[in-house]
């Protein structure tokens, strides 16, 4: 009880403190002001560290300042243990004696997949109790959004909350960049977008310390999803076995993964590997992507690639960025093609068109560097196709395809 008045102090002050309910705004909070509109549970998802509560209380100032009653607006993090639901929401009616029952109520539920057997419980609520609008988050958010899928389905939405942008990055440093006038600030925006690079997380924008920078970002992030969120989840988790494949995965970003040579050269069988394997993409530690075939069925048979989730985590563990990371994270890349002696770094997948995407780190391109490119766009016959390099920005037109060649940094613009 008395957590749930520390909690919810807005109850008596009829206010967010302006610290937890911060004065800058991510772009997140627009779609999350508009699903407010919709009885679905609202799920934000998304790494540790990137401003989920943060927007939650965004969004319950919204509400007060638009004159909700503010005893209807109920915020509980799962950091203490308790026993169902309905008994949280039956002691926040004791407290407040507000009949949530029967009242329009809005329920935030902050760090929801540290209670067990969450979506079975919010479903038979949400079934029951129409007039409740329920927006919860979560930092394991593979588990989250599987877990939605499961038991919730037709009955949420998913706003996953990202890194900063590059463009909310300048925002939240109040920088004082023109990006209406790009080509005047070139220079500028160069150097600001190689300090974003390391500084993707809202609490470290103005950090100098690049080893606090890094520290940061592993402590708060990679440390304790290993250490803590695996083991909560899935008891024994072998933690030297995860580093070596952390190490592994992050030093030699891209790399194809064949899991029985790995497995040898590991001494540990093939269903541990994988199972650790899975643990790291479970908590947004790795992506995996499939070697794309027209075929889908063919796609998990082919030598998969790994890349770390996010180029800032690779970062913080060895002290390397990769462009090739970086484009995969930009683009959430699910795919690339290789077949043969042939090869293209990623695919986004459209329905009426396949867009082929190849990162070079030169400033100028080699015709035959990009045979493989080419040979793709006429192969599938690619509308449009992508190559991120360090050259300055052209668009050329090959067998009707437009081909863009954009730097790495304008890609961010």
């Amino acid at each position: 009880m008395d957590s749930m008045q520390l909690l919810n102090p807005w109850w008596k002050e009829a206010k967010v403190n302006h610290l937890l309910a911060k004065l800058y705004k991510r772009k997140a909070l627009i779609k999350l002001k508009h699903l407010m509109k919709f009885r679905q549970i609202t799920i934000i998802s998304g790494l540790r560290r990137v401003g989920k509560s943060t927007l939650m209380y965004q969004i319950i100032e919204q509400l007060l300042e638009s004159k909700v009653k503010a005893e209807n607006i109920f915020y509980y993090t799962f950091d203490e243990k308790v026993d169902t639901i309905s008994a949280l929401l039956s002691n926040y009616q004791q407290l407040t004696t507000i009949d949530w029952k029967k009242e329009k109520c809005y329920i935030f539920f902050d760090e929801i997949q540290k209670f067990p057997n969450w979506s079975n419980q919010l479903k038979m609520i949400y079934d029951s109790f129409p007039q409740l609008k329920i927006i919860i988050s979560g930092s394991s958010s593979f588990e989250l959004e599987k877990e939605a899928k499961l038991n919730l389905a037709g009955r949420h939405f998913v706003v996953n909350v990202e890194p900063l942008t590059f463009i909310e990055y300048l925002e939240l440093k109040q920088s004082k960049i023109d990006l209406n006038k790009q080509l005047l600030w070139e220079e500028e925006i160069k150097r600001e977008f190689q300090n974003y690079l390391i500084r993707p997380f809202p609490e470290i924008v103005d950090y100098q310390d690049i080893s606090l920078i890094r520290n940061y970002i592993r402590d708060n992030i990679i440390e304790k999803v290993v250490k803590i969120d695996l083991y909560k989840k899935f008891g024994y988790v072998n933690i030297d076995l995860i580093t070596r494949l952390i190490d592994l995965f992050y030093d030699n970003p891209g790399s194809y993964i064949n899991y029985d040579e790995l497995s040898s050269e590991l001494k540990v069988s093939k269903k541990t590997l994988l199972l650790h394997i899975y643990y790291l993409e479970f908590a947004y530690v790795i992506r995996r992507i499939h070697n794309y075939r027209p075929n889908i069925r063919t796609v998990t048979r082919k030598l998969q690639r790994i890349y770390p989730y996010h180029w800032s985590l690779q970062f913080a563990w060895n002290g390397n960025i990769n462009v090739e990371t970086i484009t995969a994270t930009f683009f959430d890349a699910k795919y690339y093609w290789r077949k043969e002696q042939k090869e293209v770094d990623f695919l986004i997948i459209k329905e009426k068109d396949i867009i082929p995407i190849e990162v070079k780190e030169a400033k100028l391109l080699q015709k035959s560097e990009l045979s493989s490119f080419y040979y793709f766009i006429n192969k599938f016959k690619s509308k449009q196709a992508i190559i991120i390099y360090n050259g300055k920005e052209a668009k050329e037109t090959v067998n009707k395809t437009i081909v863009k060649k954009i730097p790495l940094f304008k890609l961010f613009l």
